[in-house]
């Protein structure tokens, strides 16, 4: 570890960088000479002179005081301080609830959204936030609302915008195409583009590439599909000059982009209208776009899922041809469906035959300047640890984490989480390795989620490892989050098992504490089937638990 010392001025703050008064003194104090002793106390006359002319300096006058200063650093004055704290908690205030936002639609939990909603509404209006930052928070409720199809409660939101003055811009009518795509629902869609335009608003391609989208998603393909049309109509009618189609940001509603196109093209992908497809490159000709890399991987990668290899042929000397030459994620796709694929040549190699394919394929995409990713090396490593021979691929899972290290790429919570997983599978269970790959990650000290730790919890309680398990349990909360209501379950019957009785109480009043137990960073209106199981089980053990907690206690 790398000390750095920062040599501290005397006096403080005074710009002073002589030698100390003090030690001066001494030296010049067992000086035999008088010349020496005269020239010292001159010397010492500047230096103070100095010294005080440095102070009043770094104080200023009253109309124009000086910064404050900390060794070499300045130090902004009291209020800037406080203003900068006060700017970081709003922040961390509205990044908060716009991420529990996104979380609880992601989770269709309509009753989260609800409560956050009322949770804003509380909130003062001079509590610090400015406009933009209200606006963004306005948009996330719009597409949360709409998105769970709570048209009304949309449109609640709406107005309260309409009543603290915020005027509804083209990103809040955008939010809500994207919320009701989410949905899936084409009639709120229909509805909120005709209200979007009756107002006046031109769509521009942020607009037009979700409101295609959210059709062919809706199952409205055919309408989607006609809506690209005129839309190209609408770019030949402009005539305007052609742009290159990398971004949404500035765009002129009427310049033809490549987005709405590639949007339509993923949609019919997911949707599983993969023959509509390849017509829409054509169709992007026509409107003279250049197709990308990023539009072929899309059409890659159901094709080679499938094995599809003609198919895949195909979709590649199309990229050729259109002068889109393979990037990671195009070798990424391949290797996938190289691997996973149980009709491939892959599968019937030997496993040493299978190392070296994958090794070639790596060096292949060196070669060719192709930067290999964690998606990449974890693309392989998912194929090896999830294929029936498992166990015989040690030696490839090894080689990889090698090649990793030579590129100095080091594994992610997703790769970890993949290799404790295989490890804890093993029959009987690898802790040795678990702790080994534990060791190496204090040391790389990578940003691990939850669900790792949740892994660790869970083999650990296989093993009927208590005290490793409930490190990794107690762990989960020092990473600012909660364990789940699955992970708690498993913890409570493994220290039922292991007549843990003591810590089993302990638990179960962790739990209970709410506000300063394992749960205080969960979202209490999470329920289900783990949540119940785990009370079910203490209310059937409860007279055991506080029984056995007593006894052990009197020991």
């Amino acid at each position: 570890m790398i000390v750095v010392q920062v040599k501290q001025r005397e006096p403080t703050g005074t710009g002073y960088t002589g030698t100390p008064i003090g030690q001066a003194n001494l030296r010049y104090k067992q000086s035999s000479e008088f010349g020496q002793t005269i020239a010292g106390l001159q010397w010492r006359e500047k230096q103070i002179r100095d010294s005080i002319r440095a102070i009043e300096l770094s104080f200023g006058d009253a109309e124009n005081p000086a910064p404050r200063r900390e060794g070499s650093f300045i130090l902004p004055s009291p209020e800037t301080q406080l203003k900068k704290r006060m700017d970081d908690a709003h922040a961390r205030k509205v990044t908060t609830i716009i991420k529990d936002i996104e979380r609880a639609t992601q989770r269709d939990n309509v009753a989260w959204v609800s409560l956050l909603w009322q949770k804003y509404q509380r909130w003062p209006v001079n509590a610090g936030l400015d406009w933009n930052s209200r606006e963004v928070i306005y948009m996330h409720f719009l597409s949360a609302f709409f998105a769970l199809s709570r048209q009304e409660q949309a449109i609640h939101v709406w107005n309260d915008m309409l009543q603290a003055n915020i005027t509804p811009n083209e990103k809040h009518w955008n939010a809500m195409l994207k919320g009701c795509s989410k949905a899936h629902d084409a009639t709120s869609l229909q509805e909120v583009w005709n209200n979007m335009i009756s107002t006046g608003i031109e769509p521009d391609v942020a607009h037009w590439t979700t409101y295609i989208h959210g059709l062919i998603m809706s199952g409205r393909w055919q309408r989607g599909l006609e809506v690209l049309d005129d839309l190209g109509t609408k770019w030949k009618t402009a005539n305007m000059a052609q742009v290159q189609p990398h971004s949404l940001a500035d765009y002129d509603p009427n310049k033809p982009s490549l987005a709405p196109v590639q949007a339509a093209i993923l949609a019919l992908t997911i949707t599983q209208r993969h023959e509509l497809c390849l017509p829409l490159l054509d169709w992007a000709k026509v409107h003279s776009l250049p197709l990308t890399t990023e539009i072929f991987n899309i059409l890659l990668r159901p094709a080679v899922r499938s094995g599809d290899t003609k198919k895949t042929a195909h979709i590649l000397s199309l990229m050729n041809n259109n002068q889109c030459p393979a990037d990671g994620a195009t070798y990424t796709i391949l290797l996938n469906g190289h691997m996973s694929n149980i009709n491939s040549n892959f599968s019937r190699l030997s496993s040493q035959e299978q190392q070296d394919s994958i090794l070639q394929i790596l060096e292949d995409m060196a070669a060719n300047k192709i930067a290999i990713d964690r998606r990449t090396y974890g693309t392989i490593l998912r194929s090896l640890l999830s294929s029936n021979n498992a166990a015989s691929n040690d030696d490839a899972v090894q080689a990889i984490l090698e090649h990793m290290a030579k590129k100095n790429v080091n594994p992610d919570s997703y790769i970890y989480h993949m290799l404790v997983s295989y490890r804890f599978a093993q029959d009987p269970p690898d802790v040795a390795a678990v702790e080994t790959i534990w060791a190496r990650i204090k040391v790389e000290r990578p940003s691990l989620q939850s669900v790792f730790y949740e892994k660790m919890v869970e083999g650990y309680a296989k093993v009927k490892a208590v005290e490793r398990m409930m490190f990794f349990l107690r762990r989960i909360v020092r990473e600012g989050n909660s364990p789940r209501w699955r992970c708690l379950t498993n913890v409570l019957n493994t220290l039922i098992e292991t007549g843990e009785w003591s810590l089993a109480k302990e638990l179960v009043e962790d739990v209970r504490d709410t506000k300063n137990g394992l749960m205080r960073y969960a979202d209490s209106n999470v329920s289900g089937n783990s949540k119940e199981e785990f009370w079910s089980i203490v209310e059937d053990v409860k007279d055991r638990i506080e029984q056995e907690a007593r006894h052990a206690h009197t020991l």
